[in-house]
């Protein structure tokens, strides 16, 4: 028994050295993602596109709104667009048009959100809001979250005149960047948050308040894993170990001879004899075709979703 417990805290004793081990080699190529600390917030704000030719708001209306945006934008230090249309889009088109406006208005891999609100007056609208850099990080699990709020400022899709509702519109743009700074300080302020991108094999995370890039997950998330994996095993191995005592009680010694019988026991010769081989031999073929991606013309990285109201 006392030879069980010295080996178990040994065996303790080695993970705990080797954890530090694999902590720093997870996070030795973990750099800081240079953010745009020299935004202009004055690229970001409300891209009036309604059918009439003033646009949905008058000068002094969209004016109000840029200000809010403008300041959201400056505080979080990423680009925000509200883009108004009346162009009929379905789910898909709506995706591809709001990641690739992104990229031009700001260029890939920038940090940004861009929001397209379908006001065609067609059934049902597709909004759609994409994110890139680190505000895929920030948003993506709060995509659903911002498009409930937003039901309650939005119109349905089958209004033909939004001229009475432009009030709750501009409202609920404004709530939209009150949810942006709200998920924001949420994610930062996570240590195990991160994204990873399969497009280039990236992790993304927050690290002391800088955002972060690397190969691996990050070190918090690796510690998290580690003593979940340790307590665990430590749980598993009791159970097992007292179950095992439990059931084998032994009275005298675990010894083969005490259980076979000398005069029953028979001894035969066996041979195996090698025969012959045979070896299959199976083409296979090659696949030159592959699949399709997206339409999108720009390759930057883009999260987000999409909602129908």
């Amino acid at each position: 028994m006392c030879r069980r417990i010295v080996s178990f805290f040994a065996a303790l004793l080695v993970a705990a050295f080797m954890l530090p081990a694999c902590v720093l080699s997870a996070s030795a190529d973990e750099k800081t993602v240079l953010g745009q600390n020299d935004i202009d917030p004055y690229q970001s704000g409300l891209a009036d596109f309604f059918e009439s030719e003033d646009g949905m708001f008058t000068d002094a209306e969209e004016e109000g709104i840029n200000e809010v945006i403008r300041k959201c934008a400056e505080k979080l230090q990423m680009n925000i667009v509200v883009y108004i249309s009346n162009q009929r889009l379905s789910e898909s088109q709506a995706e591809i048009f709001a990641d690739d406006m992104y990229d031009e208005y700001y260029g890939e891999d920038t940090d940004g959100v861009f929001y397209y609100m379908d006001f065609s007056g067609q059934s049902p609208a597709h909004d759609h809001i994409s994110t890139s850099g680190k505000a895929v990080l920030l948003y993506q699990d709060h995509i659903e979250d911002i498009f409930s709020v937003m039901d309650n400022y939005l119109p349905p899709s089958s209004v033909s005149d939004y001229s009475s509702y432009k009030d709750n519109i501009g409202n609920g743009i404004k709530q939209f960047t009150v949810l942006l700074e709200k998920y924001y300080s949420e994610g930062v302020s996570d240590p195990f948050a991160y994204y990873y991108d399969e497009s280039s094999g990236k992790y993304f995370y927050f690290k002391d308040g800088q955002f972060m890039m690397g190969e691996g997950k990050p070190r918090s998330v690796k510690l998290l894993m580690w003593v979940i994996s340790s307590v665990t095993g430590f749980i598993v191995g009791l159970i097992v170990y007292f179950a095992n005592k439990s059931r084998y009680k032994f009275k005298s010694s675990a010894n083969p001879g005490v259980y076979v019988s000398k005069n029953d026991t028979v001894f035969t010769r066996k041979i195996d004899t090698f025969l012959h081989t045979h070896t299959s031999r199976v083409r296979i073929e090659s696949s030159s075709g592959g699949g399709g991606g997206g339409g999108h013309s720009h390759s930057g990285g883009h999260g987000g979703g999409g909602h129908s109201r």
